[in-house]
């Protein structure tokens, strides 16, 4: 597609890599079950789950279903209700999930590891009457027990082989076994695609964690997207599923898209096997992972044959350049099919925005927007829109866009604005620009500043700016850069770095300093460096900053 105005909401140079079928191909008006069910008519027989060698078949995944929603309608819930769901991946997990959106109830999807305060505050925010959980995280519930409003909290053994689980003395706590113990085929299916569906939490990286609501539309929307981009998705593929099904990009990325396109979908517990281990045991077609993995993936070397991998998948956090090429030359020479495919994207757009193709991708970026999806920068003090290569805030206009952060209006404004066309856009808090290609690079985190008075002004210093000058030091293989208080400037940085292997950690740090000096300028200087050999990383997987900052504060 030939540019015409020089910016990217315009022009959209990415629509020469999908087909016209791609790009005219209608948004469904239907819930998540039914599409899934739509899907899949003519595929009951294949291997829709295998879990720990128990497989389900596409046909008794449906029947599955419809049980467990017919006990859900029996015990009153009803369409608009909100039920929290506390489990890891598991059959049971996909089934229920996709019970309650047969009958119109809204499931929030909750992490077992958090506090039992965030799990409190996760499920009062709600006014959530019922909760399905695992013997594993029982003792959380029943210390929250009395300050909860629940009916039934029902509890799931997370080993199949035991068969006795002590429940607490609290009539409200039952057995799984016991609370779908009829099998009772649902009456019962929601047609709203626009109803809400779902809730899942943001990451919590750089702040709080807060409940985005979407409706199945923006669930179906974004998985029918890839599958419409990336051709090499075929119904005889194996797709490894071991993203956690509390977070958008496991339960929209990797479950929606190989149901959708009716694969056998490999559910494993979430970031416990690691990708070597998968390859040998499974020889899965497509893998979606964090960049960690990949990297240690690569690192570890081994000699597999990968010919049978099509899609190596990663997003969810910043890959350089240098870490892209190791693992790609890994990938190369073991027989991949296709580079690592790196992705972008964020809960507020339910995960998925854009993503690297077989048949269109750039080294260095995060691939090209989704065939629906607009993504653009835009200045951060003017508020316009940039051209090719100028680099400002990325914001994103996509049909997959949540509804809203629940009960939290202020939050939700703050994300999603109102631009000059009149449209809403999400502002990413993520700083990069969009190639004349139409593909997208992500240089950090906006969000990730400190303040810095001197002289009476205030001016915010960004991590990423003093980050990628340590970077350039050949002996700096990753850097996270987080702030600290100080009585005279209010911020001031503090700079966590991994050495490149083989690294002498006394000769090399005053080095790094020196370098610092020559190249940063006053408040950008860190006032300390701490030399570790792996960052802390969040329950998904993500670098903790919050995590880090803490650690400045005592060092």
């Amino acid at each position: 597609m030939e540019k015409l105005t020089g910016y990217p909401s315009i022009d959209k140079p990415w629509l020469k890599y999908y087909s016209q079928n791609a790009i005219d191909m209608s948004m469904p008006d239907c819930t998540m079950y039914e599409f899934i069910f739509q899907k899949n008519q003519d595929n009951f027989d294949k291997v829709a789950v295998n879990y720990y060698g128990t497989t389900v078949t596409y046909g008794q995944m449906f029947q599955e279903i419809s049980y467990l929603a017919g006990t859900l309608e029996k015990e009153g819930i009803k369409e608009g209700d909100v039920v929290t769901v506390c489990m890891i991946n598991s059959p049971e997990t996909v089934f229920l999930l996709f019970a309650l959106n047969k009958i119109g109830a809204i499931a929030n999807m909750v992490c077992g590891l958090n506090t039992c305060n965030e799990l409190l505050k996760c499920i009062t925010n709600v006014d959530s009457k019922f909760v399905f959980t695992l013997d594993t995280f029982q003792d959380k519930f029943e210390q929250i027990a009395d300050k909860i409003q629940v009916k039934k909290i029902v509890v799931h053994n997370s080993d199949r082989n035991s068969k006795t689980i002590s429940l607490p003395k609290d009539s409200r706590f039952i057995m799984w076994e016991q609370f779908f113990g009829e099998k009772v085929e649902s009456v019962q299916t929601c047609h709203n695609g626009n109803a809400p569906a779902v809730i899942t939490y943001t990451g919590g990286t750089t702040g709080g964690s807060k409940g985005a609501l979407f409706s199945s539309k923006s669930m179906i929307v974004n998985a029918q997207q890839y599958v419409a981009g990336e051709c090499s998705l075929k119904r005889d593929n194996v797709w490894i599923q071991v993203m956690p099904l509390f977070i958008a990009y496991g339960l929209t990325f990797s479950l929606m898209v190989p149901l959708v396109a009716g694969m056998t979908i490999i559910i494993r517990t979430p970031m416990k096997d690691s990708i070597a281990e998968l390859c040998q045991e499974f020889k899965p077609n497509h893998i979606a992972y964090g960049p960690a993995y990949w990297e240690a993936f690569a690192d570890e070397d081994k000699d597999l044959d990968l010919s049978y991998l099509i899609t190596p998948i990663t997003g969810g956090d910043i890959l350089n350049a240098a870490t892209e090429t190791k693992i790609n030359k890994y990938l190369d020479k073991q027989g991949s099919r296709s580079p690592l495919l790196n992705g972008y994207g964020m809960t507020e757009a339910n995960v998925a925005v854009s993503v690297n193709y077989q048949h269109a991708y750039e080294l260095g970026s995060v691939g090209i927007p989704f065939v629906k999806n607009t993504v653009s920068a835009f200045d951060l003090e003017t508020g316009k829109e940039l051209k090719y290569g100028q680099k400002g805030e990325i914001c994103i206009q996509t049909p997959s866009m949540m509804l809203g952060y629940v009960n939290n209006q202020e939050e939700t404004d703050n994300v999603i604005k109102k631009h000059e066309d009149g449209k809403p856009w999400i502002h990413s808090g993520d700083f990069g620009y969009i190639s004349e290609n139409g593909f997208v690079y992500i240089s950090g985190r906006l969000k990730r500043y400190m303040l810095h008075i001197a002289n009476g002004i205030q001016k915010k210093i960004y991590s990423l700016d003093i980050e990628k000058v340590l970077l350039s030091h050949p002996k700096v293989d990753k850097c996270a850069v987080v702030p600290i208080h100080d009585e005279v400037t209010f911020q001031v940085p503090v700079a966590f770095i991994i050495l490149q292997n083989g690294c002498c950690l006394e000769t090399e740090l005053e080095d790094i300093k020196k370098y610092a000096s020559q190249n940063l300028q006053g408040g950008y200087q860190p006032v300390q460096y701490i030399i570790v050999d792996k960052f802390p990383l969040t329950k998904v997987g993500k670098v903790d900053y919050l995590a880090l900052e803490k650690l400045a504060e005592v060092q």
